[in-house]
């Protein structure tokens, strides 16, 4: 069944109290898919770790890795849909040595934001 959207406004303006509903879910639709900052950061931070415990296990523990996790935060992330459900953004992050930005491409994959590597 396919529902145009002022076949939804009618229903849900024929039931008392959910006129509201109309524009929350054309709200929720339209940027829901493309990574937020808070996505990207985590996204990161994760990978940040992951060679952090690369770093410890290949030197027995000497070592607790490259990357301070806690000194990283992404403080813009313009992104742009592209084909098979990839996200191109420019994101800029800031740690204690600077501001820098970088393009980076990102893919939700079985629910979960991943970082696409070419």
């Amino acid at each position: 069944m396919i529902l145009s959207l002022s076949s939804i406004s009618v229903a849900l303006t024929r039931r008392s109290g959910m006129a509201l509903a109309l524009p929350l879910l054309i709200a929720a639709c339209g940027q829901a898919d493309a990574p937020t900052k808070a996505d990207i950061q985590q996204v990161i931070q994760t990978r940040m770790q992951a060679a952090n415990q690369q770093t410890s296990n290949s030197t027995l523990g000497l070592f607790s890795g490259p990357y301070d996790v806690n000194d990283f935060s992404v403080t813009g992330a313009d992104c742009t849909a592209k084909d098979n459900g990839v996200y191109a953004c420019v994101v800029t992050a800031v740690t204690k040595k600077g501001t820098n930005t970088a393009q980076l491409q990102f893919k939700k994959v079985n629910g979960s934001w991943t970082l696409v590597v070419a």
